[in-house]
């Protein structure tokens, strides 16, 4: 027996993208932490963490989901090797940013695999995360301003294309 009623798709559209893609930013959250992203394209973002504790880590070609939910207000979100769940909150034109991370117990126990190019450790990297332990999970939520942004073109590997420790000096205190 048929309602007449539709059942709505399971993934939501991700709307316009244009205001997103090809970003390039610095962000520096309340707590002095200093992270980079791109967005790379509709489904795809690199990034390198510049200051605090995760300082080395980075990516390229990170898989990503993405939705616009306003005018210039966006959702990123993406599960690195690691099993670390980011989830980004983008304001542009305000300049802010709002993140939830979950860390798996293992990377906080012993993260020295995870403090480079995420794909040049991918084996490190899955042997430490399944030897574990996965849970308990650290939730962090983070709340900062976007001190540098600038629009680049879509896939442009120039953009992350180093360690942070390889940065000119200063690279991580650019504003405009």
């Amino acid at each position: 027996m048929s309602t007449g009623t539709s059942i709505p798709s399971s993934s939501p559209a991700t709307g316009d993208l244009s205001g997103l893609i090809g970003s390039h930013l610095i962000y520096a959250y309340d707590n002095g932490w200093k992270y980079e992203l791109y967005v790379r394209n509709a489904e795809t973002v690199e990034f390198r963490c510049l200051i605090g504790p995760m300082f080395g880590r980075w990516s390229k070609n990170q898989p990503a989901k993405m939705v616009r939910l306003g005018a210039d207000l966006y959702k990123l979100a993406w599960v690195e090797p690691t099993g670390t769940t980011t989830i980004v909150i983008l304001w542009l034109d305000e300049r802010r940013v709002h993140t939830t991370i979950t860390y798996p117990q293992w990377m906080l126990d012993y993260p020295e695999s995870t403090l480079g190019l995420y794909q040049d450790n991918a084996d490190a990297i899955i042997a430490d995360r399944e030897r574990g332990p996965t849970y308990p999970l650290t939730l962090v939520s983070s709340t900062g301003q976007v001190t540098f942004l600038e629009r680049r073109a879509p896939d442009d590997d120039t953009v992350i294309d180093r360690p942070p420790n390889k940065l000119p000096l200063g690279y991580d205190s650019r504003t405009n």
